[in-house]
């Protein structure tokens, strides 16, 4: 036994040794990285601005000199008497006699687009013509050629005659043809980059040899790689319109990336990365080889960390996809869709056939919130449920994302209805389809165009509480381009400074004492109000409710702040916050951070959410109203009432505020029976120790009615319709309405 003890002492020092050798060598490998990946992160951040700068400036070129073909047309056109068609054609040929290879063509006001060689093709329904003919000059994301099935870029600009739009210029590229334009030197080669879209989606590429560009999304790529946490943050900085550097690993690589986006080309954001052995490979040869030395180490005094060392190298082998077969939901890609639905336009004489193009709305959401993980799954099933309730000769694939096609004998709306029903069990997440069909009339039309008509259908669907399911109508193309007008105007709000919150009183109805405020978004463009209606539905479908709310609430704490800093008594203001916030990780650490930068007590705000938030999302919003109140805020329920009513949530959801609709106080046939359900809220909120405030009081009438039920606490025209700042500065000062 005094043996075994001697030799375990006399190996002591020895284990030691080890230890501390590799807590040096790590030390000194992590201080050399760390110095390394400074420098990397600072050079390639310039490198990559710069690189931005002169792509958007080749772009530039490219469309003015598009712009300057343009011009010449027009001036051919002037000349003539009448502008049709032919004179449109003939005049594009005179402008490009002495181009060689132009690559461009000419659409009239119909859509028909005329090419060097005579053929002509209807263009109408795509995006790049739909804004050319807006007078808005673009460039398209990568497209499939409808000529030859290549895949092409098109920048297109307006034709303009005697001020007024006639028609549309194109060019098309190749993605080789793109790709030179993009293409930048890095590192003597060494470095590659990607030009993505604002859905992760590879448009060039540097290292296109190494990637299968079909559905190719770089977000997914890195996220399939191992580094989750980068591809959430590289999306949501896309969304916020970031730049910013990320450090990934592929195939075994440390690869470091920054990333910033082309603002003059629409939702394109540029990608530039490295590997660290491109970067300093003198610096990686020091560290293999301390990993040399510390590996040699590891063998003298023990194989098993050799064996540790040499397992740690090993690599997953990855599969090649089937071209007909889908990655994620293991159905029919959207090219193998496109060849059923040609024999299916072949066979089916006489039958009528139809297209039903759907997605899941905010579906980036769930990523964001579940993860893709729980996303694909999302997606398989969902492709798994339609199609074994499809009928011999129907067909679904998915297109990309979250978006679906699907080949249609029969459109019932009881069959649609049934076959829209998409129970997904898995962490209870409620899911909201928006669907366009189409009709096939015109089966020489072309696939694309089906599916944008189908598309526009089922983006009109988007933001409709009474239909999920839209059929086409010539009509939406125009209502699609003023939403997309209407959207750029609303940006550009933003930037203005022009959505401003307007203010609500709330008052005690027995002493005339002002007891709170609602702030309300409104939108003051060149000296005039625009109605919350006619932005607001707008704002939610497209995502840009959350910028909006960010932004009254933050002029709503600058209000507060103002009256603290002059000794007010401060009351409550509630802010509205749209069910989009829930899914967003980062929205408790965001008004947290404001309200701290601002110095304002958290009691001195109230997050109001709808009803229908919390119904929909009963679970999630209960575990985050419970964060909200350690931080401190208070907490309403707004439009109880209106529609999705459930009693009982109330007792497992610690509201502080119970806003009653003002449906409550309208007359009915049998005021008696509103009077008794009027005064039982009221008396349940008080046991329950929740404040109530009614909505919508107008009249004295309606005055006497909360009195006789037991509310006083008002909102309303009869106190006060929402005003401006500077309005509600005097009364939240004195704090009374008389």
């Amino acid at each position: 036994m005094y043996m075994k003890k001697h030799k375990l002492l006399n190996y002591a020092p020895r284990f030691l040794i080890i230890i501390l050798l590799f807590i040096s060598v790590i030390f000194l490998m992590n201080a050399v990285q760390n110095l390394l990946n400074s420098d990397v992160k600072i050079n390639l951040t310039e490198i990559v601005t710069q690189n931005k700068d002169v792509i958007t400036s080749k772009l530039n070129m490219e469309v003015n000199d598009l712009d300057s073909t343009a011009t010449q047309i027009a001036n051919f056109l002037s000349s003539g008497k009448s502008i049709d068609n032919d004179s449109l054609f003939k005049a594009f040929l005179a402008s490009i006699a002495n181009n060689e290879k132009n690559n461009m063509f000419v659409a009239g006001t119909d859509g028909t687009a005329y090419f060097e060689d005579g053929n002509t093709l209807n263009i109408s329904g795509r995006q790049y013509y739909k804004l050319a003919m807006q007078d808005l000059h673009n460039i398209s994301d990568r497209l499939v050629s409808r000529q030859d099935g290549e895949e092409i870029f098109v920048i297109s600009v307006p034709l303009k005659c005697n001020g007024e739009i006639i028609g549309s210029v194109q060019k098309f590229f190749t993605p080789e043809e793109m790709y030179d334009i993009c293409s930048i030197s890095l590192f003597s080669e060494e470095g590659y980059m990607y030009v993505i879209n604002k859905e992760g989606y590879i448009l060039i590429s540097s290292r296109q040899e190494a990637y299968s560009q079909e559905n190719e999304n770089y977000l997914r790529m890195i996220y399939a790689q191992g580094n989750e946490n980068e591809s959430i943050q590289l999306q949501q900085d896309i969304q916020n319109q970031k730049s910013g550097f990320m450090e990934t690993t592929v195939d075994g690589k440390k690869i470091f990336s920054a990333y910033t986006p082309l603002e003059d080309i629409h939702d394109w954001y540029l990608i530039s990365s490295v590997s660290t052995e491109a970067v300093s490979p003198n610096a990686n040869i020091v560290i293999k080889m301390f990993y040399l030395i510390l590996s040699v180490v590891v063998i003298i005094f023990g194989l098993s960390l050799f064996f540790f060392l040499s397992y740690k190298n090993k690599q997953k082998s990855h599969l090649e996809q089937i071209a007909f077969i889908d990655s994620v939901t293991q159905g029919n890609t959207f090219n193998k869709f496109t060849v059923d639905l040609k024999q299916a336009l072949l066979q089916h004489d006489g039958k009528p056939l139809y297209l039903l193009k759907f997605d899941i709305d905010n579906f980036k959401y769930v990523n964001n919130f579940y993860g893709f993980e729980l996303g694909d799954r999302l997606l398989y099933q969902i492709n798994k449920t339609i199609e074994s309730k499809l009928l011999p000769g129907e067909s679904i694939a998915r297109i990309s994302g979250d978006h679906f096609v699907i080949l249609l004998e029969e459109v019932s709306d009881k069959r649609l209805e049934n076959l829209l029903e998409l129970p997904f069990n898995e962490e209870e997440i409620t899911i909201y389809i928006s669907a366009g069909i189409y009709a096939i009339t015109d089966r020489s039309e072309s696939i694309n165009l089906m599916v944008d008509k189908a598309s526009t259908a089922a983006q009109t669907a988007k933001g409709t509480l009474d239909k999920k399911i839209i059929y086409y109508s010539e009509n939406f193309d125009q209502q699609m381009i003023r939403n997309e007008q209407m959207k750029r105007s609303i940006k550009q709000a933003f930037t203005n400074h022009e959505m401003i919150p307007f203010f609500q009183p709330k008052v005690d109805i027995t002493t005339g004492k002002l007891v709170g405020a609602e702030a309300l978004a409104r939108w003051l463009k060149d000296g005039k109000l625009i109605p919350p209606f006619e932005f607001i539905p707008l704002c939610e479908k497209t995502g840009l409710i959350m910028d909006l709310d960010m932004a009254i609430f933050e002029q709503t704490l600058h209000f507060i702040k103002k009256h603290l800093d002059q000794g007010n008594n401060c009351v409550p203001i509630s802010v509205n916050f749209s069910r989009l916030h829930l899914v967003d990780s980062h929205f408790l650490e965001k008004i947290v951070s404001k309200i701290h930068e601002y110095g304002i007590p958290a009691n001195l705000i109230e997050i109001e959410l709808t009803e229908s938030a919390i119904f929909d999302n009963y679970e999630v919003i209960s575990k985050f109203i419970d964060k909200l109140h350690k931080e401190g805020f208070q907490i309403s329920m707004d439009d109880f009432g209106s529609g999705y009513s459930s009693l009982n949530m109330l007792k497992d959801i610690s509201i502080d505020t119970l806003k009653i609709d003002k449906d409550f106080l309208n007359k009915t046939t049998n005021s008696e029976r509103q009077r008794i359900i009027f005064s039982a809220v009221a008396q349940m909120a008080t046991q329950l120790k929740i404040n109530v405030v009614v909505e919508g009081v107008e009249t004295l009438e309606n005055i006497s009615l909360m009195k006789e039920v037991g509310c006083f606490v008002a909102q309303g025209y009869y106190y006060s319709k929402p005003v401006d700042e500077n309005t509600f500065d005097k009364i939240y000062q004195e704090g009374f309405l008389c």
